[in-house]
């Protein structure tokens, strides 16, 4: 009975107008002085001919109406029963494209959630070598102070890669740009990594760089990254930071890299031939870079040899405030 007085509410219009329009027809006749048997045929016509036909109407809007109440949470669009009319199948179109847009958007949601999982699982690895010989360390008596500071250091910067790797979707809506000096930056850069180059027993050169356009602390991530590389695969000689043409230069004189990992420098998690020699790499300082430099207008550019050191340059598109 319920879904009954549902289709009844439902089609409130359609009976109104077809007893409005028995009652204009009955004053007509009446207006023509019809008998009262002329009257009572027309009604019983008009009923002969629109019972059948609503009895059709009715029979189709409850089976439909039975068909989606039969349908479950884990029923799709795909299972709903076919639409017979304009509007139905406009809902119908709209519902389908919603559906599209939530599928889009969890597929988005996993990849990012696997991403972030295998992201972490990368970084966890890297942790351990540090953690590990600062273990080893403070199992030693007298324990090595200044080894466990080039520990905790490593430490320190990898807590501090994570943490922005977090933050890492926010990029766009965190940067704030200013006319900035770079030597300053660049040299409390160099500092913050005095530790590494001390440990590695590596020169530090600082030429005269410009003045740019950037976000200093988006900048200071990428240069600290940069920096950290080049000391990490530097033996002997050292790193010189200086401006050529558009670009911020990073050159050492270190291992070098491999010509067929340089298309690959910048993928997550890649860390190419001299990562997987050295197990110093989780492929995520380069990956993360880059991806700051794209949101911040900026290009990485990396040209090296085997064995005589690597350069890595930031291009700046825009070094003056433009006025209109």
């Amino acid at each position: 009975m319920r879904n009954l007085r549902a289709y009844l509410h439902s089609r409130l219009l359609v009976w109104g107008l077809l007893l409005i329009g028995y009652g204009v027809l009955a004053s007509v006749l009446l207006l023509e002085d019809a008998s009262l048997t002329i009257l009572a045929d027309t009604a019983v016509f008009t009923a002969a001919c629109m019972i059948p036909l609503l009895a059709v109407d009715a029979a189709r809007w409850l089976r439909q109406l039975r068909d989606l109440q039969r349908l479950g949470p884990s029923d799709t669009l795909a299972d709903l029963p076919p639409v017979h009319n304009a509007q139905a199948r406009e809902y119908l179109r709209l519902l389908t494209a919603k559906e599209h847009e939530r599928q889009d958007a969890v597929m988005r949601a996993q990849t990012q959630t696997k991403n972030i999982s295998d992201q972490f699982a990368l970084w966890s690895h890297q942790m351990k070598t540090p953690l590990a010989a600062l273990d080893l360390l403070m199992q030693v008596e007298p324990v090595d102070r200044k080894t466990a500071r080039t520990e905790i250091a490593s430490i320190n910067r990898y807590v501090k890669m994570m943490l922005t790797f977090v933050k890492l979707s926010d990029v766009n809506t965190d940067l704030v740009f200013t006319k900035m000096p770079l030597k300053p930056l660049v040299t409390k850069t160099v500092r913050q990594l005095a530790t590494l180059f001390i440990g590695r027993n590596l020169t530090v050169t600082v030429n005269a760089l410009p003045t740019v356009i950037s976000d200093s602390q988006w900048l200071g991530f990428i240069l600290e990254q940069l920096l950290t590389n080049a000391a990490k695969y530097t033996n002997q000689g050292g790193v010189t930071v200086g401006w050529q043409g558009d670009a911020l230069t990073i050159t050492d004189t270190g291992i070098g890299i491999m010509a067929s990992d340089l298309p690959r420098l910048f993928e997550p998690g890649y860390s190419g031939y001299n990562g997987r020699a050295t197990e110093k790499a989780s492929g995520l300082g380069l990956y993360m870079s880059k991806t700051i430099a794209d949101r911040m207008g900026l290009k990485l550019t990396v040209t090296s040899q085997v064995g005589q050191g690597t350069t890595v340059a930031v291009h700046f598109a825009q070094q003056q405030w433009r006025t209109e």
